[in-house]
């Protein structure tokens, strides 16, 4: 009987190695040897053991208490699909859901809107993030779309949202940053080169950040009003 396991295991690493599923190597092998030969269960768990490296087909050893779940077994059934839950996985290797969320954990995951993924992420996956999240503006302006500007925001991997010509109505710098800037220097009177430069310094020192946010957030609405006006000016 043993030696009929590790002859149908043997042949499940054969159809593996061929580039089968699990089910199409089930189905292999009922053809010739009958419905009762292997579990779609059973196939499928020897199919996890392979894909983590283990080509063992013997059976672990027992000691008269239940034999610990193989990591690696584990990992492979959630990196072939991140949304199994922690009783599938106990159902497929005879487990507790407990045992199943320690080895997890064991393995430095957590689940995250029922999808299981690392519990520390990397600087790598914490720079990535955040990549994926900045969508970068800016006007036409010749410095703006040099070749020395495309290519470093090619550097960087920012998506750069494109914008309209003769529309500084939909460019914050201009309907916000420097009409502000305007404002702060209207009816001031300078009597050197230093105060002109000092006072831009002044302006942009007394500004936080939530003042640049603000200038960010109007753009949506006044997107908005120019759909609403069929893409006439809203100056």
């Amino acid at each position: 009987m043993e030696s009929n396991k590790q002859h149908f295991r043997h042949i499940l690493l054969f159809y593996y190695r061929k580039g089968k599923n699990a089910v199409q190597a089930r189905k292999k092998l009922t053809d010739v040897y009958g419905e009762d030969v292997l579990t779609v269960r059973q196939c499928q768990n020897w199919f996890a053991k392979f894909r983590s490296g283990n080509f063992d087909v013997e059976d672990a050893p027992r000691s008269g208490r239940p034999v610990e779940a193989d990591k690696d077994t584990i990992k492979a059934l959630v990196d072939a699909n991140r949304r199994i839950t922690t009783r599938e996985i106990g159902e497929r290797l005879n487990l507790s859901n407990s045992t199943v969320y320690d080895h997890l954990k064991g393995l430095g995951l957590t689940s995250k809107l029922d999808i299981w993924v690392p519990h520390v992420l990397t600087e790598r996956n914490l720079c990535r993030r955040v990549d994926v999240c900045v969508v970068f503006h800016q006007d036409n302006a010749r410095p703006h779309t040099s070749l020395v500007t495309r290519q470093k925001l090619l550097q960087l991997e920012w998506d750069t949202m494109p914008h309209p010509p003769y529309s500084p109505d939909l460019a914050p710098s201009d309907y916000y940053l420097f009409r502000s800037l305007q404002n702060f220097l209207d009816g001031k009177i300078f009597t050197s080169n230093e105060e002109v430069k000092n006072h831009p310094d002044q302006f942009f020192a007394s500004k936080d950040q939530k003042f640049y946010e603000r200038g960010i957030m109007l753009l949506p609405e006044r997107w908005q009003k120019v759909l609403d006006q069929n893409g006439q000016y809203i100056i």
